[in-house]
């Protein structure tokens, strides 16, 4: 990695940064040990010295990083990232390094977090250094030192490297992305669901580093035409576009447009491992489905210069999406049309329709190809479209409605190992017309053509937008989507991320984030709104709902999720569980990649080895049933949690209140299976049951959004809910007119029956007509009183609670409440019924003693 003849020398110590992604800027040396203090203690037996002492250290040096743009211009505060080596004069000592002058990060640095190191030679891998480190604040708070020890290797040839987080630098991406299509071009191709791979340069930085872009897809669907050469872009000639697909939606997945976020290249790889593996059915319905669209990387000049956030123009890339710029920030100029490309399903823009120059003939063709391309390429090419039309009129009587698609002949004389790959290769190169149709043959395999045409067109070629980011602040793993006033979207927009939790252990689904404010929110650094991020702009470009950020924090999560068992694992299978959330390395970052495969295709059901059915969910519409009460829930807090704007347009919540929301419907069963007996309608009428327990108390545990203490003994009544609910502003009560009559009728009954032998008695008679008089006066309550069986209904969002009686209970009352809470109107006709009632079954009482004494 670094070169021993480039290096800072200090104090003995060789210093490397001159390599890529290294932004070491001056070191100083501070402590010395001193030889005649030194015993056989020290020098022979190192592990009697504690690494926490000061006085443990034999050397300790001061160190700078480089700030973003680091003497230029454009140098501007940020100064989180750091990544040096150096070479021990003397081997086994202690090292105590102290950088000076990092951004304030007491939040991450206080809940673990610790930088990397590795050997070489030696300890290749990274990982996290040992000792917990040390930080302080200088009076100001601007500048923040990071303290750590360290022990040096024995082998005095060896250099040690160190870095803020798990790096993975330009040099790194290359050279991966080399073994993986090394890998693919390796294997033989044998059925359409084979891996189609292509990797192209779409565009160079200002610095004249490569925006790789990669095409995964199957050959399912496969066209013989070539995406267009769009202006501008693709500038190295020698490398042809991939080939287009028919009804294929394309899901776009970009990373590291900030260089120091390194854990998204992690994501970013875990996808990629998982999308060409060739084995797995997962995978492989993925690929056949949607064509891939991967940037590794959108900001190579950032990453190569070690900066943490900005471009080599001091630049945030990830503001600048609504209107880049060709000249001052190409790559997002590039991932920018290439969005819009796909968005109008392999449609030039305007723009490009002018510069470029059309060939062909009649109306059935119309190929639009660079003026810059080579004139092999424009010959190829035509010859290709020349096909086609013929092929078009053999086919025209007989095909004019049907799909027109390009299909792989099965050919027993194809020798299937040497398919292209994307690498170059033209597919047209010789026809021959055969059973109504165009064998086109290549070098290497026989394709045949079936009716080639325009590919449909659709609202849009888009399935899926993610940026992929890292966090410092916020722990653990989650995503950023997009506001919308239509339920439906924003239950549709929510419905990846709550999946992603369900098939990865480190996702919060409760730490996303799907408010309007997070949309607009001004930058307190570069005073740039989020407006002109990817998430946002893609959705204003193209409309596309599913449009995200997913973040990762760098250092560990606040928790971790059950994860269900797959279909094909058995329920009875254990899946093992993680209480305390681990500390993230690329391996935790690469299977959060993993598990957006699953989840895509969990989307639509496609999913052949899914997890829902063993998830508390059951299904798809179970996930969407759990988020619809989600949503009504938030829009109906009486807390300020609401999705829409009050009355001066201002946003009360920073964000959902998800995690209250998670807590409350899990635990309620009742409300997830009503809501899904029904996934076409948006919500059920909400019901809210209460037993045992005063209306008052009920209304008041609503406004505060606490959950109501239920009894299991009881069983509610059934036709729980009211319609017409919407429209009313009152608490209806369910049955007390039957309840009364029949309790009328159960009475009567009995004191028949009890004194059959003494009814002539006046007096006694008297006595129950008096009884039964009082009970009948009480039906005059009854519309206030609430049996411990029955339900209340309250509408949310009304203006005021018309509540109409409160059952008094003998017991003690609510926690937090007192009798003195309760209003006088509430309370007297709660009063004067619990009298009567008293009052009634003493007469009743005293009347079935006077006829049992009568007959004794």
């Amino acid at each position: 990695m670094a070169n021993p003849g480039d290096s800072i020398i200090c104090g003995g110590f060789s210093f490397y940064n001159n390599f890529d992604s290294a932004n070491l800027a001056k070191v100083e040396l501070v402590k010395v040990p001193e030889t005649f203090e030194k015993d056989a203690c020290e020098t022979e037996n190192k592990s009697c010295r504690s690494s926490n002492s000061e006085d443990a250290t034999d050397y300790e040096f001061n160190l700078w990083t480089k700030h973003d743009c680091h003497g230029t211009q454009y140098q501007n505060n940020n100064r989180t990232w750091f990544y040096f080596g150096v070479k021990a004069s003397t081997p086994g000592v202690y090292i105590k390094f102290n950088i000076i002058n990092l951004n304030k990060q007491v939040k991450m640095f206080s809940q673990g977090m610790c930088p990397v190191f590795k050997v070489v030679p030696g300890h290749l891998h990274w990982e996290r250094i040992r000792d917990k480190p040390s930080y302080t604040l200088d009076q100001k708070g601007s500048d923040f030192t990071l303290s750590f020890v360290y022990f040096a290797p024995e082998n005095p040839k060896a250099i040690t490297y160190f870095a803020f987080t798990y790096p993975f630098s330009y040099t790194d991406l290359q050279n991966y992305l080399r073994r993986v299509e090394a890998r693919i071009l390796k294997r033989s191709i044998t059925s359409a669901d084979d891996v189609y791979y292509h990797r192209e340069c779409a565009i160079k930085s200002l610095e004249g580093r490569r925006m790789d872009l990669i095409t995964i897809s199957s050959f399912h669907n496969i066209s013989t035409e070539r995406e267009d050469r769009l202006n501008n872009m693709f500038p190295e000639k020698t490398e042809e576009r991939p080939f287009k697909f028919w009804d294929k939606k394309v899901i776009f997945i970009s990373a590291r447009v900030h260089p120091g976020e390194t854990p998204s290249s992690f994501v970013f790889n875990g996808f990629l491992n998982f999308l060409i593996n060739r084995e797995d059915n997962i995978a492989i319905n993925l690929r056949r489905l949607y064509v891939f669209k991967l940037i590794p990387m959108l900001n190579p000049d950032g990453v190569v210069r070690g900066h943490y956030r900005m471009d080599t123009r001091g630049i945030n890339l990830n503001r600048v999406y609504l209107n880049p710029s060709l000249k001052d920030h190409p790559t997002i100029y590039a991932a920018r049309n290439l969005i819009r490309y796909y968005h109008h399903t392999y449609q030039l823009p305007k723009e490009d329709e002018i510069s470029n120059m059309c060939i062909g003939n009649g109306e059935n063709t119309l190929t639009v190809i660079d003026s810059s391309c080579a004139i092999a390429n424009i010959v190829r090419d035509t010859t290709t479209r020349l096909l086609q039309q013929v092929t078009l009129m053999s086919l025209d009587e007989k095909r004019k409605d049907q799909p027109e698609i390009f299909q792989e002949c099965a050919s027993p004389k194809t020798d299937l190992d040497d398919i292209p790959q994307g690498g170059g290769e033209g597919l047209c190169n010789k026809a021959e017309e055969s059973n109504n149709s165009v064998e086109l043959k290549s070098d290497k395999k026989t394709y045949t053509a079936i009716g080639i045409g325009q590919l449909p067109k659709e609202d849009s070629g888009l399935y899926l937008y993610i940026d992929l980011h890292g966090h410092a602040s916020k722990k653990g793993v989650f995503m950023y989507g997009n506001y919308f006033d239509n339920a439906e979207d924003t239950i549709m927009c929510m419905l990846l991320p709550k999946l992603m939790s369900i098939n990865n252990p480190n996702f919060h689904f409760t730490s996303c984030n799907f408010t309007e404010r997070n949309m607009y929110i001004i930058d307190k650094r570069d005073g740039m709104s989020r407006e002109g991020s990817g998430r946002v702009a893609v959705y204003k470009l193209t409309g596309l709902i599913r449009s995200y950020t997913l973040e990762c924090n760098y250092n560990s999560g606040r928790l971790v999720n059950s994860i269900p068992s797959r279909i094909r694992d058995g329920v009875n299978k254990t899946v093992t569980h993680m209480f305390v959330p681990p500390k993230y390395t690329p391996a935790v970052f690469e299977a959060v990649g993993a598990a957006l495969g699953p989840s895509i295709l969990d989307l639509t059901n496609n999913n052949p080895n899914s997890r829902l059915p063993n998830s508390q969910y059951r299904s798809l519409r179970g996930v969407k049933s759990y988020l619809k009460l989600a949503y009504v829930n938030n829009i109906s807090s009486p807390n300020g949690k609401s999705l829409h704007k009050d009355d001066n347009n201002i946003i009360p919540s920073d964000s959902y209140n998800l995690k209250d929301i998670e807590s409350q419907i899990s635990n309620s069963s009742v409300g997830l299976k009503n809501s899904m007996k029904s996934e076409t309608s948006f919500v059920k009428k909400p019901c809210i049951i209460r037993r045992t327990t005063s209306l008052y108390t009920a209304v008041k545990r609503i406004k505060n959004n606490k959950k109501v203490r239920q009894t299991v003994t009881r069983r509610p009544l059934k036709n729980q809910c009211v319609n017409d609910i919407e429209s009313s502003s009152k608490i209806p009560v369910i049955g007390p007119k039957s309840i009364v009559k029949s309790f009328l009728k159960t009475s009567e009954n009995r004191l028949k029956s009890s004194c059959f032998g003494c009814i002539n008695d006046s007096s006694e008679i008297r006595d129950i007509q008096y009884a039964n008089k009082k009970l009948i006066a009480t039906n005059k309550f009854s519309k206030m009183a609430l049996s411990s069986e029955e339900t209340a209904i309250v509408k949310h969002g009304a203006k005021r609670l018309k509540i109409v009686s409160m059952k008094v209970n003998k017991g003690k009352s609510e926690v937090g409440e007192s009798s003195n809470n309760v209003p006088e109107t509430i309370k007297s006709p709660s009063k004067t019924l619990f009298l009567s009632n008293k009052q009634n079954v003493r007469g009743t009482t005293k009347a079935m003693k006077k006829c049992c004494h009568k007959m004794e």
